[in-house]
């Protein structure tokens, strides 16, 4: 039998709908988690991106991101 799911991956989805995107602080706050790989599990689950420049720092989802011509992630947010 396994164990019951502690952390759902919804609760992340939906605080990045409702801010399109969000740090791994803002995650593990939402999620209830002090811990990083606990947000990239439950991440996968839901189909990610990071950001590229400010070092990997934001995650969106992957039915938010929208890409420019050349491939960059185009978001007002980080201007």
């Amino acid at each position: 039998m396994s164990p019951p799911v502690r952390y759902h991956a919804e609760a992340l989805r939906e605080l990045l709908l409702k801010q399109r995107i969000a740090t791994m602080e803002q995650l593990k706050k939402a999620l209830g988690t002090g811990a990083d790989l606990t947000i990239l599990r439950k991440l996968k689950e839901l189909s990610y991106h990071t950001s590229y420049s400010h070092r990997g720092r934001y995650y969106t989802l992957e039915e938010i991101a929208r890409f420019d011509e050349l491939g960059l992630w185009v978001s007002y947010l980080f201007t």
